[in-house]
């Protein structure tokens, strides 16, 4: 079942390019080759390294089981052990077109997974010392293990990431902070906090260059996110309505009312071309409003991921994940792969 929505998703972003039935029946049966491959691939692995320009500031550490952060003389590193999905597809496929796809797709998908834990880095950073990190990063390095080559455990894998990492950025700094951050265990490989996330980080971004209406749309985009949840348990509409999706969270009517002001200056100014005084929005920023914004939408985002393991969808430390990845497809397609235009 899981596999068939899993092909119905990729076939109907293949056929708005028409192909001849011929075509389509050799794609169809890549897909299950695609699969297929990963399933029996369960032991090839990638690790991701990642520096985070910090300017020196974020000197602790921080790590999970797949995943570690150490600082180094030229910042924060994030490292993580995540599945060989990016190589190793030369000379499977009978066709180029179906090479360059599912490389690049299982490029994106296991560069997600990267991302996710990032996403707990920079969470945890913006919480201990209230700086704004960009996932992308400046730099990044990789190490590939196919099948018998790979050198062991997660934590062995990354620790033997080190040498590369001290060769790359500087040697890494001695006895750093640990922090214990609840990020660490929050799942993040959830696109909707995965999402969040990366609009609340960009909201911060914002309101630190005075660009306040800009920041409110962000702020009300982590609220968007995370209305995509499973909110089926709760009352009322989670799903539509802001006041709602707040109250389901424990939050009383003051935050209410907070998550709806955001929305309205969203619609009337920020997201559209508003139609009256469209000079004189700043008037409707008075009383603190973006600072209100900005702890509602941190507290939001928390709650709901610290709720998050009641109602889980997505697994966040699978012991197969060529089985997570097609259980999880319908989602993680929508958030790796590019919507056409058209």
């Amino acid at each position: 079942m899981a596999r068939n929505k899993a092909k119905t998703e990729i076939l109907k972003w293949y056929d708005r390019a028409q192909p001849t039935q011929p075509e389509r029946d050799r794609f169809s049966r890549n897909i299950d080759l695609f699969f297929d491959t990963i399933s029996q691939r369960g032991h090839w692995n990638e690790c991701l390294s990642t520096l985070l320009e910090d300017g020196g500031k974020a000197c602790f550490a921080i790590k999970g089981n797949t995943w570690r952060a150490d600082p180094t003389e030229s910042g924060l590193v994030v490292t993580s052990v995540v599945p060989g999905w990016s190589f190793g597809w030369r000379g499977v496929f009978n066709d180029k077109m179906s090479e360059d796809f599912f490389s690049w797709l299982g490029h994106y998908c296991r560069q997600y997974i990267h991302r996710a834990n990032i996403c707990k880095v920079l969470m945890a950073s913006w919480e201990k010392e209230g700086i704004i990190l960009h996932p992308f990063g400046s730099g990044g390095s990789s190490q590939r293990y196919a099948g018998s080559t790979c050198v062991g455990s997660s934590t062995e894998v990354l620790a033997a990431a080190m040498p590369r990492v001290a060769l790359s950025w500087g040697p890494l700094l001695a006895n750093p902070a640990i922090f214990r951050s609840r990020w660490t265990g929050r799942n993040t490989l959830d696109p909707s906090i995965h999402q969040g996330i990366a609009h609340f980080l960009r909201a911060q971004s914002l309101l630190k260059s005075n660009f306040e209406i800009e920041a409110l749309v962000a702020l009300d985009c982590v609220i968007q996110s995370l209305q995509n949840m499973d909110w089926s348990w709760a009352s009322g509409n989670p799903k539509r309505e802001r006041r709602d999706l707040c109250r389901a969270l424990g939050f009383g009517a003051a935050s209410q009312d907070i998550s709806e002001e955001v929305y309205f200056l969203r619609n009337q100014f920020g997201a559209h071309a508003g139609g009256w005084r469209w000079w004189d929005a700043g008037e409707y920023l008075e009383d603190d409003i973006c600072g209100k914004a900005s702890r509602l939408s941190s507290r939001l985002l928390r709650k709901a991921a610290d709720i998050e393991v009641q109602h889980r969808i997505f697994d966040p430390e699978p012991e197969n994940w060529a089985v997570w990845l097609e259980d999880s497809f319908d989602r993680i397609w929508n958030a790796v792969w590019f919507k056409d235009p058209t």
